[in-house]
């Protein structure tokens, strides 16, 4: 009997799931649709003012922002799609309904005056929330909540990048290190392919520009690509490795119980306001002009993903609001095309890979990374994306821009870590106990 009725049941549980991710998705769509459309608004609203007169308005956004946090919701700090792995992992999935619209708001004090960050945090933040409040709206239990959890986080990403596969692969693969859930690929992608669906209804449009070159893959170009992953990889350890001291920095500040929470955004955005008068506007906000320049083939400057990098650091790293994943974007673009100059390579190809790659390591996302170089740029490169993106995962080593994330994989034997909790939780593995000498 349980032979016969085994289909019947499976079929019922894949039937409930593709519901169940098909409306979550569709509500966040909605949801971030119009919060992203507030977003370049606000953006195009503060892009006019003169650059000296970011020296106040850029504080005054960081004193909104920390004010917003501190007093709104604390989880809206950071990134956001960290704040979400740690509800997943140690909540149930279960997220406090004002982080939503605190997390909104607090992402455009901080990116419209020019803040570093990016808008997908706050979108799979908002999204995870909206799910959240759904499991309560009909008293899902811990694990259904957890799961619906995850299909909005994978919403939130296909929303703003307009990758419903690689969104709902992405929303899945942040939440360990060497583990998926495989559970979760269609639900996940019912509410991904949803919400790309109603944004795309509802207006939003996405566009990254592209190449029709392709390579030739021999030796020669199969030792550069590894090159530019390791670079990749080096470059998402620094920026996890700066911003996680400058969060230090402001941990350790906070505890002396001296200084006002609020003020930590807000003397970030006089740092971000002195080096826009040093460097430019270029990697302050979005840098969607820096991206777009590096992904049509045109030569960037040799440091500018070592600028980017330091901006998202002070941005993120001291207490400001936005995403993540944008940047890593901008960076592994920028530095690709670099280096794709120094190998002799075309400029364009190189700022793509070095997106993949840069994003794979900060995420610790290789196979989400992959598919999304494949959904945006196409298939041509595939090869390529592969080539890069496992020597950046594997050269970041135990480190993400998602320190809640689960340790499920050892990269390598030389450098133990305890798998089963979150990263930073992580210790070496402590000796074996030593055995007792046997009595004669």
């Amino acid at each position: 009997m349980r032979r016969i009725l085994e289909p019947i049941m499976m079929g019922r549980q894949l039937v409930l799931w593709i519901i169940l991710g098909s409306v979550t998705g569709s509500l966040v769509g909605v949801v971030v649709t119009y919060f992203l459309k507030l977003l370049f608004w606000s953006i195009h609203l503060a892009h006019p003012v003169a650059v000296p007169l970011l020296l106040i308005l850029l504080p005054l956004g960081g004193l909104v922002t920390g004010i917003l946090i501190h007093y709104g919701a604390p989880d809206a700090a950071g990134h956001g799609t960290e704040a979400v792995i740690r509800a997943v992992h140690r909540q149930s999935g279960r997220i406090n309904w004002k982080v939503a619209p605190v997390k909104a708001i607090a992402t455009l004090t901080t990116i419209a005056p020019g803040g570093s960050a990016g808008k997908e945090g706050p979108s799979a933040q908002i999204g995870a929330a909206v799910a959240s409040a759904l499991a309560d709206l009909f008293r899902f239990s811990a694990e259904q909540r957890k799961r619906i959890v995850i299909c909005g986080i994978g919403a939130g990403f296909a929303a703003v990048f307009g990758t419903p596969v690689a969104g709902a692969i992405l929303g899945i693969e942040v939440l360990s290190i060497g583990d998926m859930w495989y559970d979760m690929l269609l639900p996940s992608f019912a509410s991904a392919i949803m919400s790309y669906q109603v944004s795309q209804w509802l207006g939003l449009t996405w566009y990254y520009p592209g190449t029709q070159e392709r390579l030739n893959f021999g030796l020669s170009v199969f030792g550069r690509l590894i090159l530019i992953g390791i670079a990749a990889g080096l470059a998402a350890y620094l920026l996890v490795l700066l911003m996680g001291r400058l969060h230090h920095l402001m941990n350790r500040l906070k505890a002396d119980r001296h200084w006002w929470p609020p003020l930590f955004p807000a003397i970030a955005g006089m740092a971000l306001a002195i080096l826009i008068l040093l460097v430019g506007r270029s990697y302050a906000g979005l840098s969607l002009g820096l991206l777009d320049q590096a992904l049509r083939g045109h030569a960037v400057a040799a440091p500018a993903f070592l600028w980017k990098l330091v901006f998202v650091s002070i941005t993120l790293g001291f207490g400001m609001s936005g995403g993540i994943i944008t940047p890593l974007f901008v960076i592994g673009a920028t530095l690709g095309s670099t280096l794709a100059g120094i190998f002799g390579l075309p400029l364009a190809i190189g700022a793509e890979l070095g997106m993949v790659a840069v994003t794979a390591a900060g995420a610790n996302a290789p196979i989400a990374a992959i598919i999304m170089g494949m959904e945006l740029f196409g298939t041509r490169l595939a090869p390529g994306f592969l080539t890069v993106a496992i020597p950046a995962f594997i050269m970041i080593g135990n480190h993400s821009v998602y320190p809640s994330q689960q340790v499920r994989l050892q990269k390598s034997p030389w450098i133990p870590i305890r798998t089963g909790v979150a990263l930073e939780d992580s210790e070496e593995e402590p000796p074996p106990p030593k055995q007792a000498q046997k009595l004669s």
